[in-house]
């Protein structure tokens, strides 16, 4: 998944800290410099914690050089894009053998990459005004070295492979101007962003290792064979989290608990994470709590080399099953920006795909003529961010088949929720 939060000054300490700082030992690799910015503005490989701060002060992370407008009026420093691996991968990478931990750690660096790609592409603005538009409006912008961290555990020392991306809370825009980012485009393609991760994900692990996937659930898969009793073993703070929600379960919350009760759940059961305890320390650990649970080095073999070759071909490209991914996540006869039909797209794809490949295909299918939503659409100006414009699907594909389609798969998943939030309650 992918995790959004807000980072205020000074709270890149966090990070730099798990690698060099007090406490910290470099238990955790160095962090990088990630995005389009980076080769532009020649910043090397290695984060330097001095760089980072400046860059986080709204700075040029070279000269040290105030950018754009005084920034003590912005509370924001940075977003911290989290991308999450499911539970089944980082088991992968901790207790696999060396070639399989390289492997894994490899895809999902190549993963995030691909997908924070998009979010400079498409979810990152600056907003200016325009002529004859009352606001302003998103516009394209330049962006700074994002800082990457992958860290290996979670805050209660389980395997947990993921990597913090802080994105700095400042763009250059066609003006010349440096200012503040329209966070709005940052929460809107948050959810497309997560699911070309994991299509990614899945495609590399696939191709370079063989595993197959279990179902997809809301665009995430676990790897088939790691096994479900495995992975509660290795997730204690969801466990936690879970028993938080059910002790405070709302009368209203017929469908589960909100996202907003999760995250107050997460927050108050949130442990300080021990810096101190590096992943050679960890290991025995966990290795004997995977071998009770039956996750020994044979059965962790066994999980490779399932899929028929390693390359196998794409799941169905064809313009209807775009169609049906997009009614598997809203109703096809409301208009769409085009991170809805991405996001579908990308959660669809069983066996992962490429991130310029489900753009591309996403792109082929915008352009063969769907109208836009709305008599004005024609003259709004187009931005990235939430400036994307919306769409209609034509008539000649909202079939009845397709209705017929939507309705069993809304049946489908009220049953997986019901049986999720059994579980919940039974933990």
């Amino acid at each position: 998944m992918l995790l959004v939060s807000k980072v205020r000054a000074g709270g890149h300490h966090y990070y730099v800290d798990a690698t060099t700082g007090p406490g910290g030992r470099g238990t955790e690799p160095p962090g990088h410099w990630m995005g389009n910015a980076t080769r532009r503005m020649d910043m090397g490989g290695v984060v330097g914690p001095g760089a980072l701060e400046v860059l986080m002060a709204g700075g040029d992370p070279r000269t040290g050089e105030p950018l754009g407008a005084d920034r003590r009026m912005v509370s924001v420093a940075a977003f911290d894009l989290t991308f999450c691996a499911p539970k089944s991968v980082s088991l992968l990478h901790a207790l696999g053998p060396d070639e399989v931990r390289r492997a894994v750690a490899e895809g999902h660096d190549r993963a995030v990459s691909a997908a924070l790609s998009y979010v400079e592409d498409h979810a990152l603005a600056v907003r200016r005004p325009a002529p004859g538009v009352p606001r302003p409006v998103p516009v394209a912008v330049d962006t700074f070295p994002a800082a990457g961290f992958v860290h290996r555990t979670s805050r209660a020392l389980d395997p947990h492979l993921h990597s913090h991306v802080l994105v700095v809370n400042v763009g250059v825009g066609p003006d010349g101007g440096a200012s503040a980012l329209d966070g709005r485009g940052v929460y809107a393609h948050q959810a497309t962003a997560g699911a070309l991760y994991h299509a990614q994900l899945r495609h590399e692990l696939t191709s370079a290792l063989g595993v197959v996937w279990e179902p997809l659930d809301r665009g995430r898969a676990d790897v088939t064979g790691i096994g479900l009793e495995a992975r509660r073993e290795f997730s204690r703070r969801s466990a936690a989290i879970a028993v938080t929600l059910a002790e405070r379960g709302r009368p209203g919350d017929r469908d589960g608990p909100s996202h907003r009760a999760a995250t107050m759940a997460s927050l108050i059961t949130r442990p300080a994470k021990d810096l101190a305890a590096g992943v050679d320390e960890l290991l025995a650990g966990w290795q004997a709590r995977a071998r009770a649970v039956g996750l020994g080095p044979g059965r962790l073999e066994a999980v490779l080399d399932r899929a028929q070759t390693r390359f196998r071909a794409h799941d169905d490209d064809s313009e209807r099953a775009l169609v049906v991914a997009l009614a598997d996540q809203r109703s096809p006869d409301r208009p769409f920006a085009r991170r809805h039909m991405v996001r579908a797209w990308a959660s669809s794809r069983q066996l992962g795909a490429p991130v310029v490949d489900i753009e591309r295909r996403v792109d082929e299918f915008l352009g063969s003529g769907l109208s836009f939503a709305g008599s004005d659409e024609p003259s709004r100006l187009e931005g990235p961010g939430v400036g994307e414009r919306r769409r209609l699907l034509p008539e000649r594909l909202l079939s009845d088949e397709l209705a017929g389609h939507r309705r069993a798969l809304e049946g489908e998943r009220h049953r997986i929720e019901q049986q999720l939030r059994q579980r919940v309650r039974g933990v």
